[in-house]
């Protein structure tokens, strides 16, 4: 349970460290986090930031989005917002997440009558309604994989199916179903097509109807995760996967797109796409194995993570089968690096 405001400052004028930066705060321009997302983005104490305002809940608090997670503040008695979003500074990480109010940079002046409340789309408040169904817990739909029944080739198009079929990628595939390059039966294949869930629908079960609520609370859960995954994908420009690479074998892979070198540099001209894709196993006779695969281009880098000594040998035995596997698929091999994972420190 996050602590109260009330507790954070009275832990302030006791002289309790709770992670606040120098200089004199405004106690009248705090804003507590009240919920926040299950894996929080990275915050540091004396950042500045935007929050974008998502939905206006009532009691003085606020729905916002903050580098993709969505956060629940408690605004300071007299504060009413102006526009669609508040420009913040992390002010506490302990105990309680804590921001302050900033304007040009500066602590905001006090509120002026006269603000003008924000009234959001009715997108804008569905989106928050799935966002916060998301954060009760519901878990993404596993990746459903059989390396052990199928060749590589056809294994490859199953995983390519999935992904595409992910959801992930349906407002994408939308576009493409406008311009004719995607089928409707497609599009049906996706978690959204399979969803009758509308803010109307929302509203009415949050208002009125408890039973409905309930009803619709499955459904507004896998899509809400399923929304906050598409964030997480354009923010971090990756998709992660949980399943079964075969019956009774977990397994968790990732597929990222390294940002460009040329963006980073801001030179503005044109790279060759890098790709990156991480598979972490915990195989009976291997023990820990990790694999990470980067694609630039049609050369590709393979590097092993393994926890027990034999594997690195048995990998370097098999190097060349792999080595002619890629070359039959048109790619070059261009290096293979087996480490071994370090036992962790007790």
């Amino acid at each position: 349970m996050i602590p109260s405001l009330s507790n954070t400052l009275s832990n302030l004028t006791q002289g309790s460290a709770v992670n606040l930066p120098r200089g004199n705060i405004d106690a009248s321009q705090l804003l507590e986090a009240l919920t926040q997302p299950g894996k929080l983005p990275s915050l540091m104490v004396g950042e500045l930031l935007t929050a974008k305002i998502a939905d206006q809940l009532g009691n003085n608090q606020l729905a916002v989005l903050i580098k993709n997670g969505l956060f629940t503040l408690s605004l300071p008695p007299g504060v009413n917002p102006s526009g669609d979003s508040l420009n913040l500074k992390v002010v506490s990480l302990q105990p309680s997440l804590t921001f302050a109010l900033q304007q040009g940079g500066k602590e905001a002046a006090p509120p002026q009558d006269g603000s003008v409340a924000v009234k959001l789309s009715t997108a804008s408040r569905y989106l928050t309604s799935l966002l916060s169904a998301a954060d009760d817990g519901a878990p993404a739909k596993p990746l459903q994989l059989d390396a052990a029944e199928h060749p590589p080739a056809q294994l490859a198009k199953q995983l390519q199916q999935n992904v595409k079929q992910s959801g992930l990628f349906y407002e994408s595939h939308l576009k493409d179903f406008s311009n004719g390059l995607h089928t409707l039966e497609q599009l049906k294949q996706e978690p959204q097509a399979k969803f009758s869930l509308t803010q109307q629908a929302l509203d009415i079960g949050q208002k009125h109807d408890q039973g409905q609520a309930q009803a619709l609370r499955p459904q507004a859960q896998e899509l809400g995760s399923l929304v906050q995954r598409q964030l997480d994908g354009l923010e971090n420009r990756a998709v992660q996967f949980q399943g079964l690479a075969w019956p009774g074998q977990p397994m968790q892979l990732q597929i990222e797109q390294e940002k460009p070198q040329n963006e980073r540099q801001g030179s503005g001209q044109e790279d060759i796409p890098v790709w990156n894709t991480s598979l972490s196993l915990e195989l009976p006779a291997l023990g820990g194995l990790g694999v990470r695969v980067r694609m630039i281009g049609q050369t590709v880098q393979v590097s092993f993570q393994a926890d027990e000594d034999g594997i690195g040998a048995m990998i370097k035995q098999h190097a060349q089968k792999l080595q002619s596997g890629m070359e039959a698929a048109g790619l070059t091999l261009a290096s293979l690096v087996v480490n071994r994972n370090e036992p962790a420190a007790e």
